[in-house]
């Protein structure tokens, strides 16, 4: 049973001064952290959508921290886009597989409901952070995961600094807690929870943002990016100068790093 929304609230947007609508905590499933806030200018129809998934390692964060969605809705709210900030389980609770799944029943659910939010569901794009870009990487790489959850095909993902695009090389190369707290020892289940593993033609084109002070995830982008080209798949790479959490944080604040994601979005066929 769907839970009914918990609350409308108006914010503002950018120097405009336009506002916008806010649907807290819409549920997608049944568990308190299956939800997703709406960020919805006002009088929109047809307008195209944004889904994003926070960081936090598998393990924490969540949907309404400031950095995951402020500068970003005020951003492209001022342009006339929907922001979707979702929920997902978690560790213990969820794996990173079943967090994946999680975010593909959100994913049919904002496809699903996008006209009565004022959006069009052929106009989305998938957005992730950190462990979120991993969730959001293997939600577009799993097929049978999108059809199990009904989900129908989105323009483009954009990854914003993630190191967990081949897991099983990830796991072989280092011992940080983090991860091995996330896949464990279970060599089978690296290769599930590996994006680069089912990389095909059918999974839609990739930005790769990677921040060039950060030993990993620009050459893990880059192996991306090979995977990519064996499986006839579209993968671009956007190194910034930025530290882990500020990718996240300042995209949407003006700079050519806002401007470069922004402009990949809209050249999306």
């Amino acid at each position: 049973m769907r839970r009914l929304i918990f609350g409308l609230v108006t914010i503002s947007l950018g120097v405009t001064g336009a506002s916008a609508q806010t649907l807290s905590d819409v549920a997608y499933r049944s568990d308190k952290k299956q939800t997703f806030d709406v960020y919805q200018p006002h009088d929109s129809s047809n307008a195209p959508i944004i889904v994003m998934l926070h960081g936090g390692a598998w393990q924490a964060g969540d949907k309404t921290n400031p950095g995951v969605w402020e500068n970003k809705v005020d951003y492209w709210g001022d342009k006339g886009f929907i922001f979707v900030s979702v929920n997902t389980r978690l560790l213990p609770d969820a794996t990173p597989l079943e967090q994946a799944e999680d975010l593909a029943i959100a994913m049919a659910t904002v496809q699903t409901r996008a006209a009565e939010f004022g959006g069009d569901a052929k106009q989305i794009t998938l957005m992730g952070h950190s462990a979120g870009g991993h969730v959001a990487a293997l939600l577009a790489t799993r097929q049978d995961m999108q059809q199990e959850a009904g989900v129908r095909p989105w323009k483009g993902t954009v990854l914003l600094d993630t190191a967990a695009l081949d897991v099983t090389s990830l796991m072989e190369r280092t011992n940080l807690k983090m991860f091995e707290s996330a896949f464990g020892d279970d060599h089978i289940y690296w290769t599930a929870a590996s994006p680069n593993t089912h990389l095909d033609a059918n999974d839609g084109p990739f930005l790769v943002v990677c921040s060039s002070s950060r030993y990993i995830s620009c050459p893990a982008a880059r192996e991306f990016q090979q995977a990519a080209a064996s499986s006839d798949n579209t993968v671009t790479i956007l190194p910034v100068p930025l530290k882990h959490g500020e990718l996240n944080a300042l995209l949407g604040e003006p700079s050519e790093y806002t401007s470069a994601v922004d402009a990949w979005i809209k050249a999306l066929k």
